[in-house]
This record gives structure tokens, sequence and C-alpha cells, in this order.
């Protein structure tokens, strides 16, 4: 998922972002992490099956790794 579907995506949601504010974005599955400017120290997580586009979790960024087994780990509470 590239930055400017997370820019539609969030904005479709309410949250008034541009390209710009996005640092980096991974999709996983129906889910997405997406770390900002505006929260530089930690990696937020949405679910994309979700209307409302709330911050379902967030994870510190001296840990976090941006690889798919980690994320999944994540998303399913093995970690």
């Amino acid at each position: 998922m590239s930055k400017s579907d997370v820019i539609q995506w969030l904005g479709n949601r309410g949250y008034d972002l541009i390209e710009s504010d996005i640092i980096k974005c991974k999709r996983l599955g129906t889910y997405l992490f997406v770390l900002q400017k505006e929260y530089p120290k930690e990696i937020e997580l949405y679910d994309r099956t979700d209307i409302h586009g709330e911050c379902i979790d967030s994870f510190p960024i001296e840990t976090f790794k941006w690889n798919k087994d980690y994320m999944r780990k994540l998303i399913t509470g093995e970690i």
C-alpha cells in the first residue's frame, strides 16, 4: 500500500494528512502499520476493516521491525 493510498484511506475517515506526513507504511493483510512525523517514536496499527479508522495499537520505534513475521506476531499477540 503506497503512502498516497494510506492518505486516501485515512482521509476518508476524517484524518487530515498529506503524503509528507507519512514516514513509512506497510500493509499486512487487512492491517496497516503507519509511522507518522507527528508521532515519530511509535508505529500505529490500523485495521482496514474498521470503518472509523481508529488506531487500535501502537508500538515503540526502538524495537519495531518492518518484516512480515514480526508484524504478524504483533497482530496475533504472540509478542
